[in-house]
């Protein structure tokens, strides 16, 4: 008969070597309160058997998961008897619904997601994404169930569903869309309108106080790639198709894009000369290519034609990489307004370099404007909404063609205007063409016409004559329609001289064109035409009243 000092040994015998057991039970993986919460016992601290205090709560007590009961099953937020002797708690492989799963096995925070057919609450709950909310069941998306659901990025299109989605949807990626997916992840039909700036800024309302544009409540913005059909004209060269012609003239931030997109398929460099060599436009020479730039500081090239006045000896030489092409020295001489931001030279190019490019041009800053009601416009933000001016015109063709289209011919011009072949390069405009007084031009036109000017410059700046671009659709009045009621093109008369492909039917001549009135039009007439030949036919000619827009077939 033990003694009480004996039963006191004897007892705390028991409890370590218990605690031993305990610690080396697989079951508890060394964890002894997991081994005392499963070993059939109803322990101190425990309410019930293997539940209450540390083990959780008791069958029949509330619950919000299985995480608050001992049994590890939480069912209508009740927790749920054990599911068997010797058993552990429920899982995802225990072919029960438990543990806050939507169905065997399966949904709810404890388990995979459901395959297709299955109990579910949320989409998560889902495998493929979608729980049908007016059956509860997992439904695999489909491209034509009326509901965003998958990977889609809107209703029926975009992600991994196999539909493209349409302009002004919801995309992450270009490959969401028919075209391309803008700054504010919304589907355009044109690449080259991604950016804001130059990309969705054109139209008649101003996007600053103080500038040019329709006043009324009413005015917008849009896409600056809107095309219009051109009602009634055949394309000689795709009979079948619907012509359309760019609404507007080519935005410097359309054409900032395009080098951009070019630079990050390069690894930064805008290596156009490759692009244009794997990807030759239908219309097209070699000897274009020479005016291509192949990075930002390409080598300098001799070009062929007398780049300055007074003559310079032989060789002329110009530096063509894409830091110089949009501005700098001219690459053939025409006189009037230069493409340089040098004190005197009052340059008109509207394509944005930053300050360390002018610099090293040994050209002058381009200043922050301002707005005339006390706020202050970025340069670059200024620039890339205007036109596009002092681009050599095969440059111009390049980019129409990496765009999806084509620069734009004389003759669709000429028929949207309703001018007479025979006006060819001259000022002429056809019958169609907005009264001379609501045309942008300059004053050495003879007319005073439709002045624009904006942003405004601090008194004193002297080398930058870009302020006089517009934005496209500003000039309100400058419109031209084919039938009345129509949508009108804009600022096709004037603005900027549209440069052109010259063609005779479906036969390209080989040279270029430029068409109607713009500023500096006695200028941009009187160095153009200086030759024989005119100027202005020549790939290389780029002149800071001179721009343009693109064509496309559908």
């Amino acid at each position: 008969m033990l003694n009480a000092r004996g039963v006191f040994a004897v007892t705390l015998l028991a409890l370590v070597v218990g605690h031993a057991a305990c610690a080396s039970d697989p079951a508890s993986n060394g964890d002894p309160a997991k081994s005392a919460c499963q070993n059939g016992v109803r322990d101190e601290g425990e309410s019930g058997v293997d539940c209450g205090g540390a083990c959780g709560k008791c069958p029949g007590e509330p619950c919000t998961g299985g995480a608050d009961c001992g049994s590890g099953s939480c069912e209508n937020n009740v927790c749920q008897e054990p599911t068997g002797p010797g058993e552990g708690p429920p899982s995802a492989t225990d072919g029960k619904k438990n543990n806050d799963e939507t169905d065997v096995d399966c949904g709810g925070p404890n388990a995979p997601a459901c395959a297709d057919g299955k109990s579910c609450a949320v989409d998560k709950d889902c495998a493929t994404g979608w729980c049908k909310p007016e059956e509860n069941k997992c439904v695999a998306p489909r491209n034509d169930d009326g509901v965003k659901n998958g990977t889609e990025t809107d209703v029926d299109c975009g992600g991994e569903s196999g539909k493209k989605c349409d302009e002004g949807l919801a995309c992450l990626a270009d490959t969401d869309c028919n075209g391309a997916c803008n700054y504010a992840d919304k589907c355009v039909d044109v690449k080259s309108c991604k950016p804001h700036f130059g990309g969705d800024t054109c139209g008649g309302k101003p996007l600053h106080p103080g500038e040019q544009g329709d006043m009324s409540a009413t005015a917008t913005n849009e896409s600056c790639c809107r095309t219009l059909p051109v009602t009634g004209y055949t394309d000689p060269k795709n009979p079948g198709k619907t012509v359309f012609v760019d609404k507007y003239e080519v935005t410097a931030g359309r054409v900032r894009a395009f080098v951009a997109a070019i630079a990050t398929a390069n690894n930064g460099q805008p290596d156009i000369k490759a692009w244009v060599t794997a990807n030759k436009p239908p219309i097209w020479s070699d000897d274009w290519s020479l005016f291509m730039p192949s990075g930002n500081n390409a080598a300098s090239v001799t070009v062929p034609r007398q780049p300055t006045n007074p003559p310079q000896a032989q060789p002329w030489n110009r530096n063509v990489g894409a830091d110089f092409v949009f501005g700098g020295p001219l690459y053939i001489y025409v006189h009037g307004h230069n493409c340089a931001n040098a004190v005197g030279d009052y340059g008109f190019p509207t394509f944005w370099y930053p300050d360390a490019v002018l610099t090293a041009r040994g050209e002058a800053a381009r200043p922050a404007g301002f707005d005339g009601a006390g706020g202050m416009i970025p340069a670059q933000e200024a620039l890339d909404v205007k036109s596009m001016t002092c681009i050599p015109s095969a440059l111009l063709a390049a980019f129409c063609h990496w765009d999806g289209g084509q620069l734009a011919t004389d003759e669709v011009l000429d028929f949207i205007t309703n001018t007479p072949a025979n006006v060819g390069n001259a000022a002429g405009c056809g019958s169609r063409c907005a009264p001379i007084n609501d045309v942008h031009q300059s004053s050495d036109s003879g007319n005073a016409g439709n002045r624009y000017n904006f942003p405004f410059y601090p008194n004193g700046v002297t080398n930058d004559g870009s302020p006089r671009i517009a934005t496209p659709g500003r000039i309100v009045g400058d419109v031209v329609r084919i039938n009345a009621g129509d949508e009108p093109w804009m600022d096709l008369h004037g603005n900027v001289h549209e440069i052109v492909l010259d063609m005779t039917g479906a036969t390209f001549t080989g040279n270029f064109g430029l068409k109607y009135r713009g500023i500096g039009y006695s200028s941009a007439r009187a160095g153009g035409n200086n030759g024989p030949p005119a100027k202005f036919l020549n790939p290389e000619y780029k002149a800071g009243y001179s721009g343009g827009r693109c064509m496309r077939w559908k």
